[in-house]
């Protein structure tokens, strides 16, 4: 959504605001879900600038300061990626909306599907699945448990009007999250611009269908929407996902000063998992475009899942108070084959939350101002997470040594737990202007999250000897811990045009329950990270041109890092790490329709101290041995040094479009020790033409247009002895029919 005008943060806001929706003929009270019932953040985006100066134009961020502004005013990185840019590519999962968009960001997928790999700034490299390290939200509700752990498999990307993305800490959403956020936003039950049935087909199998259906009835609003996904991504064995979404949202003008939006949605989706490659492996897949092997004995690896989402905000008006209390609930279960084990919840696994907001416009010793505090409480549990055996294997006789899975039937029951994850919290941010061009922000959050584990376990997988040997009985956990995340800022505008940030901001990064449980299991405990982040940069809106510059140096005290050792992974503290980067982001709209844009990212990670600990097994004897060995001074593996993304768009009044885009990275090394760099490819290409008539729309797209063969990601194992290879995803197409009504 773009908004025009200029400056001053602090004036009334009338009854009607120029907006693209209002510009359409639809009254503020429809328009109040997206810029929160004509918040007084923005009071300049009412009035136009005259006819003699450029109208300036900016994306809209509700995400890190909690109350709407320009993102030319947010003092921090931030991207909005429009409704604009969404239209302009396939969305089959986010990572089509985000993938080169956003400076300073990593997504990889290699199968079409939700379980992208995420990483802000180096953050969130650990994850084996799911997203660690960086806050998910689904119009301001947290998809993330509160140990953080987020999850992507319910997240409709037909039904998105665009995703905000913050770079580092001192988002204010932010609980126990130090990478940054990704605040998806789903368009608004008052929104009936966007009735459309919208059907897909590619290769690979796949194939897609939208619907929505929305409409406005005086104060009230309904919208329905339905999606279907499907790709059999033959291209690799054992890769094939689907998804099912249908949602129903309901929104409710109560008087003039108060709005009710609720939304229930429920997801069925199952997603193959299919392993990793060797070099010899990875190397036929270079050849021939094909990867149907791994050298991972799991061949079964699998996450299904099933979910219900309910979500109901109310913001009422009072005076200068602007209130946005929150009550949220979802509730999941899933069947998920990894490593050793099948994961299977018994029931549901829950979580619940509450969050109040207020915002107020003021003056404070004849400074105007405005101020945003609240508290938020969430609660995940579940009472029966169940760990199976895999019944169906092929094992080295003698030994019973496993070699490979042959189904994903489930035999013996290694063990049953039940847990309570608790967060609870409270934000505060007061923002100044003690001078027409200076603003001035000050905030804190401080977050408590504790874990209640009990884990009964009757047998366990042994890694080192690749079996299952007898377990050891009831463990229990329990763990909390405090997060502190303080920062101030100060944006100047330098010009109309122009604005210059600088900002300190300080988060900790909370252990997930799984890395809890890890590290008791051998014997360590796990502390929560700290991540101290110093950042300055410029941002530019002109009329038909924007850019935003960053650079950042960030110090991480006892950073969360995964070790691989002999097919298992392990988590421990590393001792500092310095990152520091460089991030551009600028385009250039012409008169004629055309656009042109690019990104450039610069990330150096480096271990300022690290031991590593390494287990080695005396083949003969069978005996482990634990040496430390110092990686101070390396590179953190698996993020690229260097990111690059081009893109060129091109809209024609007679209804013709197209884009073209272009990204690439250099190698990174794939271990601590730093023994090796892989992981690099230039002028990874996609392609998009369409062309819309009256009600009508016709869309082709082309991923990987030129068909190249590449890794994303490539990690070692830290005694050296095992590398695996993701493999990339080949050139894929998909054709698209719309009509809109």
């Amino acid at each position: 959504m773009k908004v025009w005008g200029g400056g001053n943060r602090g004036a009334s806001v009338p009854g009607k605001f120029t907006c693209r929706m209002c510009l359409a003929g639809i009254e503020t009270w429809k328009c109040a879900s997206y810029l929160l019932l004509c918040l007084p953040a923005l009071p300049s985006v009412a009035q136009p600038l005259p006819p003699d100066q450029p109208a300036q134009f900016d994306a809209i961020s509700v995400t890190v300061t909690r109350e709407a502004r320009t993102t030319k005013e947010v003092p921090q990185s931030v991207s909005v990626v429009d409704e604009k840019r969404i239209k302009d590519v396939r969305m089959f999962n986010i990572k089509d909306a985000l993938q080169g968009q956003v400076p300073g960001l990593r997504i990889e997928s290699n199968n079409n599907a939700y379980d992208a790999r995420i990483s802000i700034r180096g953050a969130g490299l650990k994850a084996q699945f799911g997203v660690r390290e960086i806050n998910l939200l689904r119009d301001g509700v947290p998809i993330l448990d509160p140990d953080s752990f987020g999850r992507l498999d319910f997240v409709d990307p037909d039904d998105i009007e665009r995703i905000e993305v913050t770079r580092g800490p001192g988002d204010l959403y932010s609980a126990g999250t130090a990478g940054g956020t990704i605040h998806i936003i789903s368009r608004s039950a008052f929104d009936d611009r966007h009735n459309v049935v919208r059907g897909g087909v590619g290769n690979w199998g796949t194939h897609s269908l939208h619907t929505r259906f929305g409409k406005v009835f005086d104060e009230h609003a309904l919208a329905f929407t339905f999606s279907r996904r499907h790709t059999d991504n033959d291209w690799r064995e054992h890769n094939r996902f689907s998804s099912t979404n249908a949602g129903l949202k309901h929104g409710w003008q109560l008087g003039g000063s108060s709005l009710l939006e609720t939304e229930v949605t429920y997801s069925d989706v199952k997603l193959n998992l299919p392993g990793s490659l060797n070099r010899e492996q990875y190397a036929r897949y270079r050849d021939t475009g094909n990867a149907l092997e791994t050298q991972d004995p799991w061949k079964n690896s699998a996450r299904d899942s099933q979910i219900l989402f309910m979500n109901s905000r109310l913001e009422h008006r009072v005076g200068n108070w602007l209130f946005k209390p929150r009550i949220y609930y979802n509730q999941w279960k899933q069947f998920h084959p990894v490593t050793g084990q099948i994961n299977v919840t018994d029931g549901w696994e829950r979580n619940f939350g509450i969050d109040f907001e207020g915002n107020h416009t003021h003056s404070l010793f004849g400074i105007a101002g405005s101020m945003v505090i609240g508290g938020t409480w969430r609660r995940n549990w579940n009472d029966g997470a169940l760990q199976y055996a895999y019944a169906d294997v092929l094992t080295v006789p003698g030994s019973g040594r496993i070699l490979s899975t042959l189904s994903d039937r489930k035999g013996q029951l290694n063990s049953r737990s039940k847990s309570t994850n608790d967060l609870w919290g409270i934000y505060f941010l007061e923002s100044l202007s003690p001078l027409d061009r200076l603003t001035v922000d000050l905030q804190m959050r401080f977050d408590q999250v504790s874990f209640d584990i009990e884990r009964d376990e009757f047998q366990s997988y042994d890694f080192a000897n690749g079996r299952y040997v007898p377990g050891r009985g009831l463990i229990k956990v329990r763990e909390s811990y405090d997060l502190f995340a303080p920062k101030a800022a100060i944006t100047y505008r330098a010009t109309d045009q122009i604005n210059i940030y600088a900002t300190v901001a300080h988060a900790n990064q909370v252990p997930a329950d799984s890395e809890v449980q890890n590290a008791v299991e051998f014997g360590r405990t796990l502390k929560a990270s700290g991540h101290l982040n110093y950042e300055a940069g410029f941002k530019g809106r002109g009329r038909n041109w924007s850019f935003d510059l960053a650079g950042y140096h960030t110090d991480v005290s006892n950073e969360i890092i995964s070790l691989m050792q002999n097919f298992q992974t392990l988590y421990v503290n590393a001792g500092k790490t310095d990152k520091n980067g460089f991030e551009f982001f600028g385009n250039y709209a012409f008169d004629s329709g055309l656009e042109v844009g690019t990104s450039y990212t610069y990330t150096s990670l480096k271990f300022s101290k690290l031991t590593e600990p390494l287990t080695m097994v005396d083949p003969v004897t069978n005996r482990r041995t634990t040496i430390n060995a110092d990686r101070s001074g390396n590179q953190t593996p698996r993020f690229p040094e260097h990111m690059y993304f081009v893109y060129t768009t091109y809209r024609h009044p007679s209804g013709w479009h197209g884009r073209v885009e272009t990204r690439g990275q250099s190698n990174y090394f794939t271990d601590n020790a730093n023994t090796e760099r892989r992981g690099g490819y230039h002028f990874l290409t996609n392609l998009t033409v369409g062309y819309d008539r009256k009600h009508w729309g016709v869309t082709f797209n082309v991923q990987n247009l030129f068909d190249k063969r590449y890794a994303v990601d490539v990690n070692k194992d830290a005694s050296g002895s095992r590398i695996s290879f993701t493999p990339g995803m080949p050139r894929t197409f998909m054709g698209y029919v719309s009509y809109k009504f």
